[in-house]
């Protein structure tokens, strides 16, 4: 079926169908974390539908409480004419985006940079249409079509392809109930610097086609199941029992000796159900992969230090620009740069003393907005990915070309583990070299692992931090040999 026949059928008075809020309880790993509430208004003669996802959980010990607020607005035609998401910490800063459709274009905004204009077309879905439509299409086993609809995290239109599976037993607010099974899975998207694909979701349909349990992934959580309720019962809070941090911990076979002086590791490394495991990593002169076999490989990490130039290594101006997020050119960024090289003009020795300058300045907080390196520093709070912004941009403001490197340290907690972290790569002599300010070790380790690598060039998402997502949960990582 294609998507003009998707579109055809769900333009048949969708208007008249049950407008009531639909409540969901949200579960991971079998914990209530919170709830979906998704509900529909009138606007003038158009409909405007808004799924509100409120989670409360622990990072590392610390309550975290987040809201995500999507909306879009739909004409009786089912003609999406504008779109929007708030999502953040309650009371803390909030991602804002808003889109209103201009003829062919879907005029997108992010917080107040300049908008973006997305080509759009009449077959995009929004939520209200994406809820109702099983009802319309009443689907059946082997059924497949497609359908396109806007999605905020990436800020682009995806491509969703649907595969009708057949009827299975899941368990449902604690009954077993045999349900239609619905897979979707969106086209990969290649944005700048990066591949991501973004992830499947499941829906299990009843026989009068109500989606009664969905399941997806979400990022830095894993993965989210979603079971239909009732007002009464979603309005009881969860408890904050699930520590996203903890979890995402990944245990080794053994302990390394002084991790973050060490120069060079090999790592035997599994992904489970992935046919090319290393392609799920940056291989550079940073780490290099071999013995790949099934589902596992090799991987040596043997950092990068200054020295020779490496000609090979093309230094474009967007590891000098300033973006969204490393916005170098802001004045309290190149104020705190100016203080931390003290008349320096040496580019590594620069590097050295941003990473201690940030090491010193910054406070750890796990549950602080992730905002642009500017407001960074002026709050001086946050995680390693707030350390890794505020250093790339205090490098380029200093003339040092950056980027963050994003994938896994060596921690220990209860035993030797790996956990998600973020750092920073300067351009030293035609060499990316790595420092990590969470750490002020003068360089990284051989336990700093890469995932991927980003410039955060014209990126306004969070979009640079999939790749490491898409690996939670489907690692086991044992230590070779350790120098």
């Amino acid at each position: 079926m294609s998507i003009r026949a998707v579109a055809s059928l769900l333009a048949l008075a969708l208007l008249g169908a049950d407008s009531g809020p639909v409540y969901e309880i949200a579960q991971v790993d079998g914990v209530r974390v919170g709830s979906r509430v998704v509900t529909t208004t009138a606007e003038g003669k158009n409909e405007k539908t808004t799924a509100t996802l409120d989670l409360t959980l622990r990072r590392y010990g610390a309550i975290v409480r987040s809201r995500r607020e999507e909306a879009s607005v739909e004409s009786p035609e089912n003609v999406v004419l504008g779109v929007s998401l708030r999502q953040g910490i309650p009371g803390g800063k909030q991602l804002v985006i808003t889109g209103r459709l201009d003829e062919e274009k879907m005029i997108v905004r992010v917080d107040d940079r300049p908008a973006r204009r997305l080509v759009w077309n009449k077959e995009v879905i929004g939520l209200r249409r994406q809820d109702r439509m099983w009802a319309d299409l009443k689907p059946k086993e082997g059924d497949t079509f497609t359908f396109q609809r806007f999605e905020p995290t990436y800020n682009t239109v995806l491509t969703v392809r649907v595969v009708v599976k057949g009827k299975e037993t899941v368990e449902v607010a604690g009954t077993k109930r045999s349900l239609l099974r619905v897979e979707m899975t969106p086209a990969e998207l290649v944005a700048p610097g990066v591949r991501v694909s973004p992830p499947k979701a499941i829906v299990w349909l009843d026989d009068s086609f109500t989606p009664l349990r969905r399941e997806t992934e979400l990022d830095g959580l894993g993965t989210l199941v979603l079971t239909r309720s009732t007002k009464e019962k979603v309005a009881v809070a969860p408890g904050a029992t699930l520590d996203i941090g903890s979890r995402s911990l990944i245990t080794l076979n053994k302990s390394i000796l002084r991790p973050y002086d060490s120069r060079k590791i090999t790592y035997r490394i599994t992904v489970k159900g992935e046919d090319d495991p290393s392609s799920l990593f940056v291989l550079d002169n940073h780490q290099k992969a071999n013995n790949a076999k099934g589902d596992a490989f090799d991987l040596t990490v043997q950092p990068v230090r200054p020295g020779k130039a490496d000609d090979s290594a093309k230094i474009d101006e967007e590891y000098l620009g300033s973006s969204h997020f490393i916005d170098c050119e802001d004045e309290r960024i190149v104020e705190v740069t100016r203080r931390a090289i003290a008349g320096e003009r040496d580019p590594w020795k620069k590097a050295v003393k941003i990473e201690r300058w940030v090491k010193n300045a910054m406070r750890n907080d796990n549950v602080a907005d992730l905002v642009p390196a500017s407001q960074i520093a002026r709050t001086l709070r946050g995680d390693c990915r707030h350390h890794a912004f505020l250093t790339a941009a205090m490098a380029r403001a200093a003339g040092v070309p950056s980027r963050t490197a994003i994938g896994l340290l060596y921690v220990y907690k209860g035993g030797p583990r790996f956990g998600f972290h973020t750092w920073v790569e300067v351009s030293i002599d035609g060499r990316w070299v790595g420092l990590d300010s969470t750490l002020g070790k003068g360089g990284v380790s051989a336990t700093h692992v890469k995932v991927t690598q980003h410039s955060w060039h014209k990126t306004e998402s969070l979009t640079p931090l999939l790749p490491v997502h898409r690996i939670l949960g489907k690692l086991r990582i044992d230590v070779l040999q350790a120098e």
